[in-house]
């Protein structure tokens, strides 16, 4: 049954951070004197590691105490429907990218990480298509790593420009966007922020705070500019090396350059975790609990909720594969309208029993519902996702790289489905 509703307005910073004490003093639990201890996670063990594992690390060059390692990829892509839209126009796209992972470490310790990917798109049969700029692969990111007494602090920054849909994956945890008929999308979203780890040996407390800044060129997506604040916090008790519960929680608050589609909301969600290993090679993460959101006046009738959230991931480890099997409900920022709700399953495999040979394959399944806010935008759609992987290092330097993926998305809406199949081939060299 519903809760009551409340009149939905601005929450204050205050608020917020008042919410993430609450979260962390919930979780912290005093453990009993005689369980089994644990290496700290930043404590002189774990320094050293670490220390010993950034001198290990293979780097193409070295100049002074900067060490890097260089790539580049060409990689051609052929799909039967480009726009993602039940009017099938297929297009082949060529997409050279460079990249750079350099590491300067400015103590024994303490180091500054850079990962940049640039690359460009070019379609050859659509090219009204064809990137207006250089295009910064998602997972680029520039980190400095501080480790000060029991405290592990991550500051970072993550910079991704992209004009495709093509990073449009649930499968792997990247970025969804519920468009259909759509060939270009230009944005920008940056991310800076920090992360803190507190271990106390039996209890670990973490938080972390990003600014997020969501910038669409594209005309027809301006109304999705916005500027996020988000919040995370969690308290872990571990009554053994195997074993770790606690309480974890995560706090947001958005505010949108236009309301006329979205609106400003803040959203919060908190509940217990556990983390164990079960068997050796065989580890599970889980965990669940309240979730709620309160959007501005505009939007507060058909967009605020109070609901649960839920997750749970199982991996396995083997001489001759790993594999994964995740599943659970969510509710996240909508694209058409003010939220987004699914219910989701995945399961991925990867093997690398034949000799320079990776191998993989995953399935997933995505029952969703977006709907609330001005526009009225109401869609219940199941989103699915099939595909596999094959890379083979035929040389020191060189590796040639195989994928397939199949998309089908099943809409309540008229003229909202589509199926599209892409075939990738790529050829890498990393010095």
């Amino acid at each position: 049954m519903n809760t009551p509703r409340r009149r939905a307005g601005r929450v204050s910073t205050g608020e917020l951070f008042q919410l993430l004490l609450a979260m962390i003093s919930c979780g912290i639990v005093v453990g009993d004197a005689n369980a089994q201890t644990r290496e700290s996670l930043a404590g002189e063990s774990t320094a050293q590691a670490l220390e010993k594992s950034i001198g290990a690390e293979p780097y193409a060059f070295q100049y002074g105490p900067v060490r890097a390692n260089v790539g580049a990829r060409l990689g051609v892509n052929y799909t039967d429907n480009v726009f993602y839209s039940e009017d099938r126009k297929d297009d082949v796209m060529i997409q050279p990218e460079v990249s750079v992972d350099a590491l300067y470490p400015i103590t024994q310790l303490n180091t500054l990480r850079l990962s940049l990917g640039v690359g460009y798109e070019w379609y050859l049969m659509n090219p009204e298509l064809n990137a207006n700029a250089p295009l910064v692969n998602p997972g680029s990111e520039l980190a400095f790593n501080l480790f000060v007494g029991d405290f592990h602090i991550r500051l970072h920054e993550r910079l991704s420009y992209q004009e495709s849909l093509f990073f449009n994956s649930p499968a792997n945890n990247q970025a969804f966007f519920n468009f259909t008929n759509t060939g270009i999308f230009e944005r920008l979203d940056n991310h800076v922020g920090c992360d803190v780890i507190w271990d106390l040996n039996k209890t670990v407390l973490s938080a972390g705070y990003d600014h997020e800044n969501f910038t669409a060129y594209t005309s027809s997506f301006k109304y999705l500019n916005r500027v996020s604040e988000w919040f995370t916090a969690s308290a872990g008790y571990f009554p053994g090396d195997q074993v770790q519960s606690g309480l974890e929680g995560q706090a947001a608050l958005h505010h949108y350059d236009q309301q006329t589609t979205l609106n400003d909301n803040w959203r919060a969600r908190v509940g217990p975790f556990v983390e164990a290993t079960l068997l050796e090679g065989v580890s599970l993460r889980a965990g669940g609990g309240y979730d709620l959101a309160r959007y501005d006046a505009a939007g507060e009738a058909t967009s605020d909720f109070d609901s649960f959230y839920a997750y749970g991931r199982l991996t396995q480890q083997t001489r001759f594969f790993s594999h994964s099997l995740e599943g659970g409900r969510k509710n996240v920022l909508g694209d058409n309208a003010n939220d987004l709700r699914t219910t989701y399953a995945l399961y991925s495999i990867t093997s690398p029993v034949v000799a320079h040979l990776d191998l993989g394959a995953n399935v997933s399944v995505n029952a969703a519902e977006e709907y609330g806010g001005p526009s009225g935008y109401d869609e219940n759609f199941t989103y699915s996702e099939a595909g596999f992987q094959a890379g083979w290092q035929f040389h020191k330097h060189w590796r040639v790289e195989l994928g397939y993926e199949f998309l089908l998305k099943a809409s309540d809406l008229a003229g909202r489905d589509f199926e599209r199949d892409r075939v990738t081939v790529a050829l890498a060299w990393k010095l």
